[in-house]
């Protein structure tokens, strides 16, 4: 589904490390390691009223991808928030964002992959470097009447070679999967893991449900989504019957209902698979009473940190 650019982004500044930088200008060395080794985190959750939503959970993402990739120091919750705070002032946001939250191990020394080599000229320990790019940014997908999707001919990398739990800029395997799907003329695709199981679409997590249970993957082969986590305390909250599970492909094919869930987009439903309607090819039940939820939740201040004042 092709995204309308904002003009209102044209004059968004981006925090880096204490500066405000004009979306495409230079900000950060050659010799960073995110740039040069990828050895860079992130999430981006939404401002919304004033308030992000599950700021804490999205923060709790990006230093568990930092500890899988033996970063040597990690700055605290309280540093990012106040960057984060700084950046929607300074563009005085108040409503309608993504914030990409994004974190590098720092400066490296010389082009090498090992950690201990991100350091700066002097041989000291870098600082992580701290970037944070907010922009104007409307729901992806159109939650009207569904989207239609493809199952994917990739497959995600399991745990045995990387851990996937890692939220980082390593996104090769999607970037490919999402190729896919466009090429299909669709909006997403689904991935399966090296076992067969059901992974999760390219770029959100994925759920099916029968008979009124609804089930997710196992986050094995893919990051903890924080959405994922919000769907979950839903279900458990309003007696809808749910768990984590392995999903074989003939289990997807036979699902009454099938959505994806992700930061922008919350829960959507897929009304067709590989040309082929989804239970009866529109918005289930138990969808869309997650939609209904998840779009209260979203207008809940006590789930919002707050971030900005009110005018």
């Amino acid at each position: 589904m092709a995204q309308r650019l904002d003009p209102r982004n044209q004059h968004v500044l981006n925090w880096v490390d204490g500066t405000f930088i004009p979306r495409y200008a230079p900000a950060i060395p050659v010799y960073d390691s995110g740039f040069m080794h990828g050895k860079l985190v992130w999430s981006a959750p939404r401002l919304i009223r004033g308030r992000v939503f599950r700021l804490r959970d999205h923060l709790a993402k990006i230093r568990l991808s930092a500890e899988l990739t033996f970063w040597p120091r990690i700055p605290p919750d309280e540093d990012i928030i106040r960057a984060v705070r700084e950046a929607l002032e300074r563009n005085q946001m108040r409503d309608g964002v993504h914030i990409r939250i994004m974190l590098t191990a720092g400066n490296q020394a010389t082009a090498s992959m090992d950690i201990d080599w991100v350091v700066d000229a002097d041989g000291m320990p870098s600082r992580p470097r701290l970037i944070i790019a907010p922009e104007y940014r409307e729901a992806v997908y159109d939650r009207t009447g569904g989207i239609r999707a493809i199952t994917s001919s990739l497959r995600r990398p399991g745990p045995d070679m990387v851990d996937q739990r890692s939220h980082d800029n390593n996104q090769n395997a999607s970037a490919r999967a999402c190729h896919e799907a466009k090429r299909a003329g669709v909006t997403t695709a689904l991935m399966y893991d090296g076992q067969g199981f059901l992974a999760e679409a390219f770029a959100s997590h994925a759920a099916v449900v029968k008979d009124g249970v609804l089930r997710t993957p196992y986050v094995r082969c893919n990051p903890e989504g924080v959405t994922r986590k919000v769907i979950l305390e839903l279900c458990a909250a309003h007696g809808i019957d749910a768990t984590e599970a392995d999903i074989p492909r003939a289990d997807v094919d036979a699902a009454d209902e099938l959505f994806i869930m992700g930061t922008m987009s919350g829960p959507v439903a897929v009304c067709e698979l590989d040309g082929r309607p989804v239970g009866r090819g529109q918005i289930g039940p138990v969808t869309r009473k997650l939609y209904d939820l998840y779009a209260a939740t979203l207008r809940d201040p006590a789930q919002g940190f707050p971030i900005v004042d009110d005018e």
